[in-house]
């Protein structure tokens, strides 16, 4: 018998990432396939408070819409990806450089995201906007774009 086992699963279901529901299902699902089907004696185990999360109900019933249907409009309202286009940056200058993009950002630990209406607004803003001197940053788009 395979068994995968996930110990306190809702640090994964309410870590405060916007991408925390996909993740976590993306581990269930991980899970599954590593483990096989039940009737060949595979066996995802979860320890959690919250059965009745929207992804454990999604991975029991084997019904991904059930996370993508609530996290499209949670996503919808708060005006994130896809809805609007969402960077994170960090370094000792990040602040100083959001700032001075005009776009709309929120400090982070490690620096700040920047949020912008478009994706082609949030890359212009990006490329336009002067370095600080001396300093380093570390720009990531999420969700990455080719």
């Amino acid at each position: 018998m395979d068994v995968v086992a996930f110990l306190d699963f809702d640090a994964e279901l309410f870590a405060p990432r916007y991408r925390a529901a996909e993740q976590a299902m993306a581990l269930l699902v991980r899970a599954g396939r590593l483990v096989g089907p039940r009737r060949g004696g595979g066996r995802v185990l979860v320890q959690t408070f919250a059965p009745q999360h929207e992804v454990l109900q999604a991975a029991l019933f084997a019904d991904p819409r059930r996370v993508a249907i609530s996290e499209l409009a949670r996503r919808r309202l708060l005006g994130l990806p896809p809805f609007r286009a969402l960077a994170a940056v960090e370094g000792a200058a990040a602040e100083e450089f959001v700032t001075a993009t005009g776009l709309e950002y929120a400090t982070t630990a490690k620096g700040a995201l920047v949020r912008a209406d478009t994706w082609e607004a949030l890359g212009q803003a990006l490329v336009d906007t002067p370095r600080p001197k001396g300093s380093r940053l570390r720009v990531e788009v999420d969700p990455p774009r080719q």
